[in-house]
């Protein structure tokens, strides 16, 4: 039987909404409704349009997060072709050089630095 046929039976039956969504959610499952209630076998449908923003607002911290420190590297790398005075390439070794960080030290700056 139709969804469509089965609403018009029962509502010439005389049934209420919740008596005809009830039966709609017995004969079709709980897809029919549009609306699934929050529960174990649903939580991932309902969450995970939260798990997406949260892991695109990551990558966009992450992406914002290399582009400051990028900037370093792009000026270092052109320092590295510039004849300077040694007091010219300390100085701007000086300006140009990231602080430490406290745990493990970047790989370009190993790299970099040839460590």
């Amino acid at each position: 039987m139709l969804p469509v046929q089965l609403i018009r039976d029962e509502i010439h039956a005389g049934k209420t909404d919740k008596e005809i969504f009830k039966k709609l959610e017995e004969d079709f499952g709980e897809t029919v409704l549009y609306a699934p209630k929050f529960d174990l076998q649903t939580a991932g449908l309902w969450l995970s349009p939260l798990l997406v923003a949260g892991a695109t607002a990551g990558l966009w911290a992450y992406k914002r997060h290399r582009q400051k420190t990028n900037v370093h590297i792009m000026a270092l790398d052109l320092v590295k072709g510039v004849a300077l005075t040694p007091k010219e390439k300390e100085t701007m070794l000086d300006l140009l050089t990231p602080p430490p960080s406290q745990g493990i030290t970047p790989s370009w700056w190993r790299r970099w630095s040839g460590q």
